[in-house]
């Protein structure tokens, strides 16, 4: 092989464009990064505030970690690929992703330094000069040099010890996503390494399961103007619609063990629910998802190859944290390498996605039995009313009931299945008994009893044929319309004869 082989300088565009594919995984990079600087303090407090400003279509992020001396910030901002980060304690590793913000801007700024006493240093990527078609062709070694400057700033108007990345002159493509407040908080809570709402009932005991098995890791994220830090997205319940939410009912954890050795290879929480139908993905809580470093890869949807059916995955609320470091995320940060680690890790999250899938079936097979009941029950209400109603006649009345009474045994089957009571449904128990659907009388209706003789009969005779022809609750709507347009209009003319 020739000695001569050279890194293309082509290989810097694909480290920025080609690896991220939604502008907002930015954020998660450099949030990433400060977690790492701050959590190598050991030091409570560790915090990053982002400054997000469309009107200076400028992004800021700066975070209270140790910093970089000048002698260091050249020789660790500008180097590519040559991370020294340990993957067994750090969340980056390959030494890329603060290069991210080039795809989708015209520079980016690196400031920093260790302490009061230090000058400021601020390395710089043009994401301009990187894309310059004079560059092409030509070695790495040359088109890094043509991107990068150093400088050292005079003004000391910095924090004593601090890391800023501030991305200026964000692209047009990705203005409307990277300077959207509302959405980069949302991105950050649902990714990133934040603490979990109080309002979510579990958070304390999720919070206990973490750290007793893993270093788990929180950082303080707030908005420059905006009051509060940034919580995970989980709540009191889940707005399922807008009329019922579901609520948190339990709490499982488990221990997914490593391969060849005691230690787990990952820690996985489930907040069961009642299961009611897919959680809508707004809402950033669906799925079984993957942290590593308390940071998410991948989507909502990443074990979604290890379920049946792989809608069930958005039916469920619950994370798995990864602790083996030889389970290590791919370079775009979507999904795992492969190897004998992540094949057992699949193993055993197959197996808890066969589970959760079992119990979706369960839930949604109990939902149409309830509203299969509900709606049997509600034909048995309008067969009683339309029998009493003195609408039918006698024997038009006893055929409702007759059809009405051969649906006791699948009523009392689909309660005994349910473990239910009529009550449940606001009917009185005895109605359920054998023999529960008497004829009580066809009743009196004012509005008939009013009519002549003939007309009476006619109508009583029609009415019967509508009963006989459509479930009561359709019978008795038509009905009951027919008898208002009749006293309408009677009272517009009393005299009037049918």
């Amino acid at each position: 092989m020739s000695s001569d082989v050279l890194v293309g300088g082509d290989v810097l565009r694909l480290v920025t464009a080609g690896l991220y594919g939604n502008p907002l995984e930015l954020y998660r990079e450099y949030i990433q990064n400060a977690a790492d600087s701050v959590s190598t303090l050991g030091e409570e407090g560790g915090e990053v505030v982002v400054e997000v400003d469309p009107l200076g279509v400028r992004i800021a992020l700066t975070d209270n970690g140790t910093g970089l001396s000048p002698a260091d910030a050249a020789g660790r901002l500008i180097p590519l690929g040559n991370s020294t980060k340990d993957p067994a304690v750090d969340r980056g590793l390959r030494g890329v992703g603060r290069l991210s913000g080039l795809a989708f801007a015209e520079h980016v700024h690196f400031t920093t330094r260790t302490r009061a006493e230090e000058p400021v240093t601020r390395v710089s990527w043009s994401g301009r000069a990187l894309r310059n078609p004079d560059l092409k062709g030509e070695e790495a070694a040359v088109v890094i040099e043509a991107c990068t400057t150093v400088q050292t700033l005079s003004e000391n108007s910095w924090p004593n010890r601090f890391f800023q990345v501030s991305i200026d002159g964000v692209a047009r493509h990705a203005v409307s996503t990277l300077l959207n407040q509302d959405a980069v908080r949302n991105y950050v809570g649902e990714v990133c390494p934040v603490p979990m709402a109080k309002s979510f009932p579990f958070a304390a005991d999720i919070t206990d399961f973490l750290s007793a098995h893993a270093d788990y890791f929180t950082l303080d994220v707030r908005f420059e103007g905006v009051d509060g830090s940034v919580k995970r997205p989980f709540g009191a319940a889940i707005a399922l619609t807008d009329n019922y939410s579901a609520p948190f009912e339990r709490l499982e954890k488990r221990l997914i063990p490593q391969v060849d050795g005691d230690a787990p290879a990952a820690l996985l929480w489930l907040a069961h629910t009642p299961y009611a139908g897919s959680i809508p993905r707004r809402l950033g809580v669906r799925g079984l998802r993957a942290r590593v470093g308390n940071i998410q890869v991948g989507s909502d949807g990443v074990f979604n190859h290890l379920f049946l059916e792989a809608r069930f995955s958005g039916w469920c609320v619950g994370e798995v944290h990864i602790v083996d470091s030889r389970i290590v995320p791919n370079a775009r940060r979507d999904y795992f390498e492969p190897g004998p680690h992540l094949r057992n890790l699949e193993n055993h999250i197959g197996a808890i996605a066969q589970e959760i899938s079992a119990r979706c079936r369960a839930a949604s097979s109990h939902r149409n039995k309830l509203r299969s009941l509900g709606a049997i029950l509600n034909q048995v209400k309008s067969a009683r009313t339309l029998t009493t109603s003195g609408y039918l006649s006698t024997a038009d009345a006893d055929a409702v009931l007759a059809r009405i009474r051969e649906r006791t045994p699948q009523i009392l089957r689909t309660l005994d299945e349910l473990k239910m009571s009529p009550t449940h449904f606001g009917h009185e128990d005895e109605l359920f008994y054998e023999g529960w659907v008497k004829s009580e009388g066809p009743g009196e209706s004012s509005v008939l009893e009013s009519l002549p003789k003939d007309a009476h009969a006619a109508l009583q005779k029609a009415f019967g044929a509508v009963s006989n022809a459509m479930p009561p609750d359709s019978a008795l709507n038509m009905i009951e319309s027919i008898v208002r347009r009749v006293s309408e209009a009677k009272q517009e003319d009393p005299d009037a004869e049918s």
